[in-house]
């Protein structure tokens, strides 16, 4: 959980075709493995499997986007579906065909209640164009509510709903806007764990993916639909849950991965309908905080003319601090 830090958003001081004035919610907590029925690979029993999670997870991994043994990490370019009490730092790098936008985007999301947080993030934009001088500053900040609606431990799935309201007139004039923007959410997740022995080697497979519609309160500005998906394959899974192939730390913890982030203009006037980035790359899970790196790959040239770059860490408040900022405050 966090709120979707959406690297399409907020370009119209570089992109003029991008519908201007929108705001996406920015956004994501994740590590090693989980629990959930046994696999025919080899798992014999289900004291086999509490003695393997107990010595895989942390005692306060619940709160983390875990379903039985499946583990979800925080996606880097949209919301992931479990909430958490965490703390997500992103960096992106784009070139948009008219100039450079770098994003420093930042999240802390606290537990409320197991199933039920708060989100509070914002982000730092420096626009570079080609011509005339550069603009940088905060895009304006967003506060989200956040219900994790169903965990399904026997067929891997998760859903998270959350509302986001990004607050009008609390960015910096040059990038904020002066109205806000209300945003719905349904994020999902589902892992390949169910799949019968002989796909064994498909079940580390897992995909995860958020919807989302943008209701900016000023009527001029378009309304935009987010959505998104990830294709993940998780090699803590693999080597725990299915076979252990002999891969060795750090790799043993990576979980390689595709992002699709992508938005469409819903107001008939946009020049530019959907834009989006296609996104491959890795995301380590340790006991404490995850981090990745992913390249953006625009899907067309009103997304930009050229490969950027996305980097994100995620510290796990319920892990590093169980008692205090990490546990719920409604327990």
């Amino acid at each position: 959980m966090k709120v979707w830090n959406c690297v399409t958003a907020n370009r119209q001081a570089l992109n003029p075709d991008h519908a201007a004035g929108t705001s996406a919610p920015s956004g994501n907590g994740e590590h090693c493995t989980a629990r959930r029925r046994v696999q025919r690979s080899g798992m014999r029993g289900w004291g086999v499997v509490v003695l393997t999670v107990a010595a895989l997870l942390p005692a306060a991994a619940e709160a983390h986007a875990i379903v039985g043994m499946r583990l979800f990490p925080a996606t880097l370019s949209f919301d992931d579906p479990g909430v958490a009490a965490e703390l997500p730092l992103n960096f992106s790098s784009i070139n948009t065909g008219n100039g450079v936008q770098d994003t420093f985007s930042m999240a802390y999301a606290q537990l409320l209640t197991r199933k039920f947080g708060l989100v509070v993030s914002g982000n730092y934009q420096q626009l570079v164009p080609q011509i005339g001088p550069s603009q940088s500053g905060w895009d304006n900040f967003t506060v989200a509510a956040a219900y994790q609606l169903y965990k399904n431990d026997s067929d891997e799935s998760i859903g998270m709903l959350q509302l986001a309201d990004t607050l009008g007139g609390t960015g910096s004039r040059v990038i904020g806007t002066p109205y806000s923007t209300y945003t719905p959410e349904f994020a999902f997740g589902q892992g390949l764990g169910f799949l019968p022995y002989k796909l064994r080697y498909l079940q580390p497979f897992a995909l995860t993916g958020a919807v989302s519609e943008s209701f900016p309160t000023n009527s001029a500005a378009p309304r935009m639909f987010n959505w998104a998906l990830s294709i993940q394959y998780s090699i803590p899974y693999l080597q725990n849950f299915v076979k252990y192939v002999g891969i060795k730390a750090p790799f043993n913890n990576m979980i390689p991965i595709i992002e699709i982030p992508m938005q469409t203009c819903l107001d008939a006037a946009c020049t530019a309908r959907t834009t989006g980035y296609i996104d491959p790359g890795v995301i380590w899970i340790g006991h404490y905080f995850q981090w990745g790196v992913e390249l953006q790959v625009p899907t067309n040239r009103a997304s930009g003319n050229r490969v950027g770059v996305l980097f994100g860490m995620d510290f796990y408040f319920d892990d590093l601090y169980p008692h205090s900022l990490g546990a719920p405050i409604f327990n």
